[in-house]
């Protein structure tokens, strides 16, 4: 017997040759060779035990909207670890009082939107309405928008540890994460699973929730290109640019004296905004993202990403970092 046919004796949802482009938000990627979509974080957790064992390269995605597949494919598994059936699946979330706010405990393969809609009179996750993919993706890059995080709400987070050969369960707390602008130590350490987290979400009133939302959404809706991309591709630079640049980019110099300088306006300020490669284009609407035409490849993502760094170094002589993952 064959390892594929071993694996589906005791995981039979398990596929191969699963297209990657059909679970990432830019629609690019090759064939995953094996391919497990799960909300079970115990499915998860015995998969990994299991393909740790046959020596197979494997890789854990969320929502896959923050990242950039190969066209080549992941010559092993790949575990979408997300929601399957919004009306049918149990999220299994518990509420605990805490004075004035309310400890949530949620598996991270639920979708942080739905996440959003179930809260009702719990404030702190406004400011994600509209963003896609799962609360462990959220949390994996320290999503935020309108000057908030994830990272504020949360109270503690369990992983699996895959470390040595025994996966390990444990928790960790904030502090522990490592959070920063757009980055923590999950998505700097691959042996960190996020399966789960405790959030700290203050009561509010439920009509102002939903307004709040209602304009974030709107927000969203006029900032953000259409069309298939992976979000921002760059994180914003945070630190200042040398005087002598402000001064022939004086529309920068606000940005300067905060210390955060707007990724899609260097990126702007290059003149690439419309800069096509193949089939992958700089957004006419904002520079930081890039758009899939139709049949965009990776490579031509990539070439993208390549040219505005270089000419963003070569203009304001800093390094952008990007905020997708590319695998």
């Amino acid at each position: 017997m064959d390892v594929f046919n071993e694996l589906k004796n005791d995981f039979p949802r398990i596929e191969k040759d699963i297209p990657l482009k059909n679970y990432s938000t830019f629609r690019i990627g090759g064939l995953a060779k094996y391919f497990l979509r799960t909300s079970d974080k115990k499915e998860l957790k015995k998969i990994i035990e299991r393909v740790n064992k046959e020596n197979i390269p494997f890789l854990v995605i969320g929502g896959g909207s923050n990242i950039l597949f190969s066209d080549n494919g992941f010559d092993g598994l790949v575990v979408a670890y997300r929601a399957e059936n919004l009306l049918k699946e149990n999220f299994n979330i518990e509420k605990k009082e805490n004075g004035n706010s309310m400890i949530v405990k949620v598996d991270t393969s639920i979708p942080l939107s739905f996440l959003i809609s179930e809260m009702k009179n719990l404030s702190g996750l406004e400011w994600g309405a509209g963003i896609p993919g799962t609360l462990g993706g959220a949390i994996n890059g320290n999503a935020g928008a309108f000057n908030e995080s994830i990272s504020n709400s949360i109270e503690s987070v369990d992983v699996l540890d895959i470390s040595s050969n025994n996966v390990l369960e444990k928790k960790m707390k904030n502090k522990e994460c490592l959070f920063g602008y757009r980055t923590s130590i999950f998505k700097n350490d691959n042996n960190l699973l996020i399966v789960s987290a405790e959030l700290n979400l203050i009561k509010d009133n439920e009509d102002e929730i939903k307004k709040r939302i209602s304009d974030n959404l709107n927000k969203r809706i006029v900032k953000q290109p259409k069309g298939f991309s992976a979000g921002s591709i760059f994180k914003n630079y945070q630190g200042k640019l040398e005087e002598n640049i402000i001064e022939n980019y004086p529309q920068l110099k606000s940005f300067n004296e905060k210390g955060i300088i707007p990724a899609g306006l260097l990126i702007e300020l290059c003149g690439l905004k419309g800069k096509k490669i193949g089939d992958a284009k700089i957004s006419d609407e904002h520079a930081n993202f890039i758009i899939n035409l139709k049949n965009a490849t990776s490579d031509d993502v990539i070439n993208l990403i390549n040219l505005i760094k270089k000419s963003v170094k070569e203009k304001f002589l800093i390094d952008l970092s990007e905020e997708i993952k590319i695998f």
